[in-house]
């Protein structure tokens, strides 16, 4: 714990406290001297008292999102046992007044960005307070724990070229409507472009709109993308920002997506069906010290028989 910028409130005080002392005794006055004393002791509470104020100053972060994007504000909420002002060292963030809840389970919100994806637990802040007069500011460096981890996902950058397949009439377009081929595999609703032959009349009947059988179709070939991160993480980053790109593509277009990345704990290979699955791999994902052959993503198209 240490006070901010001190110079200026301590010689300020020093100045009033030595003018003050010099009119007492030359004026003799008893109610003079008295008054001095007074102001003296409020400059002393001013100066000393936001570090016992903030020494007893409890700060929980009782909620965070679970999922965030590298860049963008993530929003979090705050509980502190005195009003005090928060200033982010790590993720960074603008300043922020937060104090007891106002009504209960109301905290107060705050927000935060990280740079680059990851994984975030720990908030570093510096916790400062100048009550009660606002005189001296004093700060401690304080680590907030999370209530959840965060899985910081990169942005969405471009694609790789190979994830730009065109479609290969297999029937897995977006503006197709599946086939009336393979096994039946439930209900949906009605959208333009399904055959009146399609009805599901007992579905239709039960949830009083129109509903179509839906049918088991053919799949396009899914593929592998393996994602090797560079050390430097500012090349680390732009790795996975393609990475993110790539894997949304291919999910957009409802391919079945398989992620090869490296972890904390060593590779990790499994399939991805949406962005939020895929964020949540290259969030975690880093770069595998000795790892055989260059950085980059690469994409690899199984050849259906």
């Amino acid at each position: 714990m240490r006070p901010v910028r001190p110079l200026v409130p301590v010689a300020m005080t020093l100045f009033v406290l030595v003018g003050w002392a010099i009119v007492a005794h030359n004026g003799g006055s008893g109610w003079v001297q008295f008054l001095g004393e007074a102001v003296g002791a409020a400059l002393l509470v001013g100066l000393l008292g936001p570090a016992l104020s903030l020494a007893r100053t409890r700060v929980d972060v009782v909620w965070a999102p679970p999922d965030a994007v590298a860049g963008a504000p993530i929003e979090l909420r705050v509980r502190a046992g005195r009003r005090v002002r928060l200033r982010a060292e790590e993720p960074a963030g603008p300043d922020a007044f937060v104090g007891p809840a106002r009504l209960p389970g109301a905290p107060e919100r705050w927000t935060v960005s990280r740079p680059r994806h990851g994984l975030l637990e720990t908030v570093v802040v510096h916790v400062q307070s100048a009550a009660p007069f606002g005189l001296l500011w004093w700060s401690k460096r304080v680590e907030l724990p999370l209530p959840v981890t965060v899985h910081v996902a990169p942005r969405a950058g471009a694609p790789v070229a190979a994830a730009s397949v065109p479609d290969d009439g297999t029937g897995e377009g977006r503006a197709r409507t599946p086939a009336v081929v393979g096994e039946p595999r439930g209900a949906r609703p009605y959208r333009p472009g399904d055959s009146r032959r399609w009805v599901h009349w007992p579905a239709t009947a039960h949830s009083g709109s129109l509903m179509v059988r839906d049918m088991e179709a053919p799949v396009r070939a899914p593929v592998t993308v393996t994602v090797q991160l560079p050390p430097d993480p500012d090349a680390a980053e732009r790795v996975a920002e393609q990475a993110m790109g790539t894997v949304a593509a291919l999910v957009g277009r409802g391919v079945a997506v398989t992620l090869v990345t490296d972890e904390a704990g060593g590779p990790v290979v499994g399939g991805v069906d949406d962005r939020r699955r895929a964020g949540r791999r290259l969030a975690r994902a880093v770069s595998a010290t000795g790892a055989a052959g260059l950085p980059g993503v690469r994409v690899e198209q199984a050849r259906l028989p």
